[in-house]
């Protein structure tokens, strides 16, 4: 058992949180990639109760229960039990977010492509991603809408990542299908539209736009819990604290009257309170 590896690291896909997507040509995608180490999580917790057993033995060496021959040779055996986590390493000095790349099926052969993303967001925000038991990556890449070099027609697209020197991982398949026309203005004017377009622009920092979208929601319907939510987000992005604040505060008295019989609290919105208070009082 002490020699097992379990290198596997699983990879998801995912565009607009979707594994199959249609999108008009003015319509903004974001493609997602998670990563996670499975097989190190289940070698950690395979080793938690023997860890546990080790602990004990220790007390009772301490105690003098236990002969050091005997503690030693007991340890060893336990950790010759254990199996290994192997840790893998991703990245340098552009960022480990760039060492994904994205393939799409041509022709039964899978090609990089060359589109105009843009990089949105990841954790963890260092340069070298540790993928250990513990550890988990998250990476969101867009696509701006109307970009002139946005591709076209139907494609399947998968990320891949090389873990170790000619050792790649690659991820699920997700497909994209580019329409070559605009959103129904129909189409545009609903909310959850409205809120995809806002919540895009203030990933890329637009926040005027996103803004603009956020307050065409709200106009009309002045209690939607998840704008409130997006406008205290863009509001403290831009540094405007108490904007944020209220913003906050209205989506907090939404959440517990929209739904009185969730079990906890709104965390999220409980941290976010509490930190720009400490942070205005600073």
């Amino acid at each position: 058992m002490g020699s097992n590896e379990l290198p596997q690291i699983e990879m998801m896909c995912r565009v607009n949180d979707e594994a199959s997507v249609t999108v008009y040509e003015d319509e903004p995608l974001i493609i997602s990639v998670a990563m996670v180490n499975d097989a190190a999580e289940t070698a950690a917790s395979y080793n938690i109760p023997l860890k546990d057993q080790i602990r004990e033995l220790e007390k009772k060496f301490k105690a003098e229960q236990m002969e050091e021959e005997e503690f030693k040779r007991a340890v060893e055996e336990i950790e010759q039990s254990m199996m290994k986590v192997k840790v893998y390493r991703i990245g340098g000095p552009s960022g480990w977010p760039q060492f994904i790349k994205f393939q799409a099926l041509s022709e039964n052969t899978w090609r990089e492509v060359d589109w105009p993303l843009k990089l949105l967001k990841y954790h963890p925000t260092t340069q070298v991603a540790n993928l250990d038991a513990s550890t988990s990556c998250y990476v969101e890449f867009g696509l701006d809408p109307q970009d002139s070099q946005r591709p076209k027609g139907e494609f399947q697209v998968r990320a891949v990542v090389e873990i170790v020197e000619d050792k790649s991982v690659e991820s699920d398949v997700i497909t994209i299908n580019f329409l070559q026309e605009k959103m129904p203005e129909a189409e545009m004017s609903k909310e959850e539209n409205l809120l995809t377009r806002g919540r895009y622009a203030n990933k890329r920092g637009m926040y005027e736009d996103a803004k603009k979208y956020v307050q065409k929601i709200l106009k009309a319907n002045p209690y939607h819990h998840s704008a409130l939510i997006l406008l205290g987000q863009i509001e403290e992005n831009r540094k405007d604290f108490s904007a944020a604040l209220s913003a906050y505060e209205k989506a907090l008295g939404e959440s517990y009257k929209q739904y009185p019989d969730r079990r906890e609290p709104p965390s999220y919105l409980l941290r976010k309170i509490e930190r720009i208070r400490a942070m205005m009082e600073e």
